[in-house]
C-alpha cells in the first residue's frame, strides 16, 4: 500500500512539474507576441471570466436550494404529514415539479 501512495505522490510532483514548465512556456510566448502590459492584460481578463463562471455556478446552486430543493422538501414533508404518502416517494414529484418550474421561471 506505501508503494502506491509513493507512486502516486511522485506521479502528481512529475505533473506539477510538467504544468508549470507548459505555463512558463505559454507566458513567455504570451510575452514575445504581444508584449509584458498586454499580457497582464489576458491574464486579467481571464480572472475576471473565471471569477464570473464562478459567482454564476454559486447564484445556481444558491438558487436551485431556494426555488428547488427547500420547497420540494416542504411539499413531501406536508404530503407525507397529512396524506397518505411516504415522504421518500413524493420528494422525487415535488422535486421534478420544482424543477420544471424553476426552469419555466429562468
Amino acid at each position: 500500500m506505501p508503494d502506491i501512495i509513493e507512486m502516486v505522490l511522485k506521479k502528481a510532483g512529475s505533473l506539477a512539474t510538467e504544468i508549470g514548465i507548459n505555463i512558463s512556456n505559454y507566458h513567455q510566448m504570451l510575452v514575445d507576441h504581444l508584449g509584458e502590459k498586454l499580457a497582464m492584460g489576458v491574464y486579467l481578463c481571464l480572472a475576471i471570466l473565471l471569477l464570473l463562471v464562478v459567482f454564476k455556478a454559486f447564484k445556481l446552486a444558491f438558487n436551485l436550494l431556494r426555488f428547488v430543493i427547500i420547497p420540494a422538501a416542504v411539499v413531501a414533508y406536508i404530503a407525507s404529514t397529512f396524506f397518505a404518502f411516504n415522504f421518500l416517494a413524493a420528494m422525487p414529484i415535488a422535486g421534478a415539479i420544482f424543477s420544471v418550474l424553476f426552469f419555466i421561471k429562468s
